[in-house]
């Protein structure tokens, strides 16, 4: 079995909790808008006259939202220590007691990989850490569709929801990238967008494959509170209200990979 023990633990700046008011033109300017073109548009590149008419209504768009404010960006992360205990990862609090507990599946075969490999293993007797993040961009966004859809307006309606699912998806990247900052482990001059940088570490969302009990949420919702002012909460089946809204669990382990279980 490979060896993740990282070859050195960062210390984050401070494991206080971090309330984020985005800007939403930073956001606008770590949108892959070919990824979004083709994802929600079906617009690929050699379909150029398209791809115009598509840019010039995003434009339109994207001034009345920053004008307007009709998407709020906003969102918490804070450090924890950490470290983890076979396929079990232990969070701990300012007391130094267990915060939370995470168990995550492992492969069956190949290098028989798990979440949980990429934190330091408590009976190394070092301490890690790790990042939680909890961002969303969807509050108002429904109400506003909905107006839209009612006046007839049914191609702007559909471009507002597909935005605030993108803005989200940008908000992780620079969420993350200033995770990295206060790890003092970023990169001097990032690609735009973010998405396309090559940095240290990986970010995992709960219900994908390598972690997809969606029941950890509440864990990740109980040690980040994101409710009262990201406004950003969970339903009963675990998933996000609103639903253009990211969350994620940070390593800064370079040896970190996406892998399937």
């Amino acid at each position: 079995m490979p060896d993740f023990l990282p070859p050195d633990i960062p210390v984050p700046a401070d494991l206080e909790r971090h309330f984020v008011d985005q800007p939403l033109p930073e956001l606008f300017e770590n949108l892959d808008e070919g990824l979004f073109n083709l994802r929600f548009l079906g617009l690929k590149k050699d379909q150029e006259q398209k791809r115009r008419e598509a840019a010039a209504l995003l434009a339109v768009l994207r001034d009345e939202i920053i004008e307007r404010k009709l998407i709020k960006a906003r969102g918490v992360y804070r450090f924890f220590p950490a470290n983890s205990y076979g396929d079990e990862l232990r969070l701990y609090g300012p007391d130094g007691a267990a915060a939370a507990v995470f168990n995550f599946p492992r492969q069956a075969a190949g290098d028989r990989l798990c979440l949980a490999d990429f934190a330091a293993p408590a009976e190394t007797g070092k301490k890690d850490y790790l990042a939680l993040f909890a961002v969303t961009c969807g509050e108002g966004v429904l109400q506003f569709a909905r107006r839209e859809r009612e006046a007839g307006h049914y191609v702007r309606s559909y471009l507002m929801e597909a935005l605030a699912l993108t803005l989200a998806e940008a908000f992780a990247d620079v969420i993350h990238y200033r995770i990295r900052k206060d790890w003092g482990i970023a990169e001097g001059s990032p690609a735009r967008p973010l998405l396309r940088s090559k940095y240290r570490g990986k970010r995992y969302s709960f219900g994908y494959p390598v972690c997809p009990d969606l029941a950890n949420q509440k864990g990740l919702f109980d040690l980040l509170r994101p409710e009262p002012d990201a406004g950003v909460k969970l339903t009963d089946g675990f998933m996000m209200d609103p639903e253009a809204s990211v969350s994620a669990i940070v390593f800064h382990n370079p040896k970190a990979v996406y892998f399937g279980v």
